[in-house]
């Protein structure tokens, strides 16, 4: 399934909290390190084991042509190996979020947060209709609740309003526009008495228990 675009805002509006945005930008960049290795280390030991074989055969047999052919062969086979153990694994991006509870977990509005979008919140959102997409993204900012929990209130919301075709964009935005018209209003009346969600500790402090 091809991933999806990120919903962007008519006032471009994009959540800032230094605490989320730390712990997001670490779980991108540690994902980014897990594919970055290129196996120079693991080449220069396998150099340096295979000098010190042709000194031990070279002794052992008084023949530089014995030590080399042993050294070659073994080389040969040791760097097929380390080439295909140090080949770059894919990360699985959906997963970097794992610690914060998945993309779906964080607060509504980092729906439409660059760093949050490329840690796996376009994987997580692939399933839902592109105005449902669209409606919640402009209501992110005003939600009091999870990614999920929005997308969730778009989709019982978009239940409720009649849907006419949807065979162009502007169909498509339309639609989006229908829906924010209808739950904005809920919206704004629910975040008066909502509770506010529960901030993860700043990084290397742990909660109290």
């Amino acid at each position: 399934m091809p991933q999806r675009t990120l919903p962007v805002r008519e006032d471009r509006w994009q959540p800032e909290d230094r605490i989320y945005d730390g712990l997001i930008a670490r779980a991108v960049d540690h994902s980014e390190d897990s594919e970055a290795r290129d196996g120079t280390a693991e080449m220069m030991a396998g150099a340096l084991i295979l000098v010190i074989l042709f000194i031990v055969v070279f002794k052992g047999t008084e023949s530089a042509q014995a030590a080399l052919l042993t050294c070659g062969l073994l080389g040969a086979g040791g760097f097929l190996w380390m080439v295909n153990a140090a080949r770059p694994v894919q990360a699985d991006r959906a997963q970097a979020l794992r610690e914060l509870g998945g993309p779906g977990s964080l607060p509504a509005g980092y729906l439409v947060h660059a760093k949050a979008w490329d840690a796996g919140m376009s994987d997580h959102v692939a399933g839902v209709a592109e105005s449902q997409l669209l409606a919640a993204a402009e209501l992110c900012n005003i939600f009091p609740g999870t990614v999920d929990d929005l997308l969730r209130f778009v989709g019982n919301v978009a239940i409720h309003v009649p849907s006419g075709r949807h065979t162009s964009a502007d169909d498509v935005r339309r639609r989006a526009r229908e829906l924010v018209q209808v739950a904005k209003p809920i919206v704004v009346d629910y975040a008066k008495s909502a509770p506010k969600l529960p901030t993860p500790p700043p990084e290397g402090k742990k909660g109290k228990r």
